[in-house]
């Protein structure tokens, strides 16, 4: 058994606090059979379901009963779910009033301009014929017949997960602003606040429990995912994660690779956190910030970008927020604002990598002064500053991830239509929001030097923007590149060549994603199956990633004219056979 030094939730005061925690057992174990050997002592079972158990007890009993049960494996905290929306309660107090007519809108307002939703909507892709879930506090008014009217005749069949609950409806106001974003038609503001991918279905999961006022999650993701996936998804986004913690690949992260390497389709997204802040005073955000389980290597993790919005929402330089001469009191981020620079990432935004030195995240969008739908039901929060009756500011990387959620959509509409990938993977998914990212190096502040707070210190990848803001115009625009999105998979010492001809100089790019074996939760290093590519010029000459930590590679190589073989290549794969989405293309 392993125990975990994360942070305990305590719920007493005394000199032996009790804890709640989560006690993960090997593989055979039954979590009910194993449960029973609590009854006769201080631990209360709090739930037991498949290899988990939740206890509540004094911590050193935990200790003692746990170290004498040998199908424990590992001891860690139960997840302090928090919903990834950047709260600040000096926000309220920095609130610019807006008309509330639409008549003092530039078009930014949703972020969805910045990420090239137009351009593909100009190409015919909207996210037609797709499904979107997506796990929140649920969804307006949570009835069917009366509904926002930018959702109307656009929902799917909600389920409800929020302990003790027996509705979807959205008393908070979270989950309908990121509804809004994923798939809100604009009907309401005369299509002037429209989502990203307009028509698409949205399947809403209510995770609100009225008992705990906060979000509560299922023991067993799958059965989240899984109901889902019968509804007709393919694309899962979840703006929250557990801010005990953060860069660790816990048990929730480990499920969650899990349910993706059991269904390869079903591209999960979780938002990055909003764990960003400069401690060192050194002008930019420290490292390590990931929320669990956005540090799963299957998922899509999301960071946010600032929107370009100089009016409305939150107008304020970062250190005159709340925290912010605790987390922000440097320049040039002290005197930065929160919507000022579209080139710029929100100094919140977490940061990678994770503890075991993985990329996260691996993209950004827009997630500063954000606009979309209001909650209809009575009392829900007004987030950021209401802007009138149908439409809420708000910012966090849960703005970010419901938005590329979105272009996740759309991109899975293109592959389907435009490449004729029937059954598009979440390999591949993944890899073409990546490989088409834009690099924002060096960052809203230039090139000033890291000794001065450069935001962007290196191209992309990187622990800050990952592979750079998802852009849209791009990634509907790969009709040109090589697109593999290999089923059956490569073992170790096994090669795939693919030929490629180059009709002048030009810089050849190439991204091979793949979901790889669930992990070890807390091990030191996650990655199981290990692909490279390399590219192989006539001659043999070899230009290679040797990646050891990451399940992508990535390589941009200027080339002369001629022809090249791109490997793909098993360099360690101990379970089966390793499938690989890989995309090449030519700037």
């Amino acid at each position: 058994m392993e125990a975990f030094s994360g942070a305990w939730r305590f719920v007493g005061f005394s000199g032996d606090p009790r804890v709640q925690a989560v006690l993960f057992l090997f593989p055979g174990a039954e979590a009910e059979l194993v449960a029973s050997r609590f009854k006769k002592s201080d631990c209360r079972v709090l739930s037991a379901v498949g290899r988990s158990i939740t206890v509540d007890c004094p911590r050193s009993l935990l200790q003692v009963v746990a170290s004498g049960i040998d199908e424990v494996e590992w001891i860690e905290p139960e997840p302090q779910i928090s919903s990834a929306w950047f709260q600040d309660e000096a926000l309220r107090s920095r609130l610019t009033l807006s008309t509330g007519d639409y008549a003092d809108l530039t078009g930014f307002e949703s972020g969805t301009k910045l990420l090239g939703f137009d351009e593909a909507e100009k190409r015919g892709f909207q996210g037609a014929d797709e499904a979107v879930a997506f796990a929140d506090t649920g969804l307006d008014r949570g009835d069917l017949k009366n509904i926002h009217t930018d959702f109307s005749g656009r929902v799917g069949q909600p389920s409800i997960f929020g302990l003790f609950s027996k509705s979807w409806e959205d008393p908070d106001g979270h989950g309908t602003h990121v509804a809004g974003l994923i798939a809100g038609s604009g009907e309401a503001s005369g299509r002037r606040i429209q989502g990203g991918a307009v028509s698409a279905t949205l399947i809403p999961q209510s995770l609100w429990s009225p008992k705990l006022g906060n979000m509560s999650i299922p023991a067993r993701v799958k059965d989240m995912f899984g109901k889902a996936y019968v509804a007709g998804a393919r694309i899962h986004t979840n703006s929250w994660g557990s801010i005990a913690s953060l860069g660790v690949y816990d048990s929730m992260a480990q499920q969650v690779d899990e349910y993706v390497h059991a269904n390869p389709e079903f591209l999960v997204l979780f938002a990055a956190g909003n764990g960003g802040e400069d401690l060192d005073r050194d002008g930019r955000i420290d490292g390590g910030s990931i929320a669990a389980p956005g540090t799963a290597k299957n998922v899509l993790t999301v960071g946010a970008s600032k929107n370009q919005v100089l009016k409305g929402g939150i107008q304020a330089e970062m250190i005159d927020l709340k925290v912010g001469r605790d987390r922000w009191s440097a320049e040039p981020l002290a005197s930065s604002r929160l919507s000022d620079n579209d080139r710029g990432l929100a100094a919140f935004s977490s940061r990678g990598p994770t503890q075991d030195g993985r990329l996260k995240p691996e993209v950004v969008a827009p997630g500063t002064n954000i606009l979309s739908t209001r909650s209809q039901s009575s009392g829900a929060d007004v987030l950021w500053g209401a802007y009138n009756d149908m439409y809420v500011w708000s910012g966090g990387t849960s703005m970010s991830t419901p938005l590329v959620a979105a272009a996740a959509a759309v991109v899975r509409e293109y592959l389907i239509k435009d490449r004729k990938i029937a059954s598009p993977t979440a390999a591949l998914m993944k890899g073409v929001l990546m490989h088409s990212a834009d690099d924002l190096f060096p960052g809203q502040f230039g090139a000033i030097g890291a000794s001065r707070g450069q935001e962007l210190i290196q191209a992309r990848p990187n622990f800050d923007e990952g592979f750079g803001r998802v852009d849209l115009k791009r990634a509907t625009a790969l009709s040109q590149a090589l697109m593999v999105d290999e089923r059956n998979g490569l073992g170790p010492d096994e090669q795939h060549l693919y030929p490629v001809t180059l009709s002048r100089f030009a810089r050849l790019e190439m991204t091979m994603v793949y979901t790889d074996v669930p992990g070890a939760a807390a091990a030191t290093q996650c990655l199981v199956n290990d692909l490279d590519i390399a590219v192989i010029d006539r001659a043999g000459r070899r230009i290679e990633v040797l990646d050891r930590k990451n399940n992508f590679e990535h390589l941009e190589v200027e080339l002369p004219a001629g022809g090249y073989q791109i490997e793909v290549s098993g360099f360690n794969v101990p379970i089966g056979k390793q499938p690989y989405a890989l995309i090449v293309s030519v700037r």
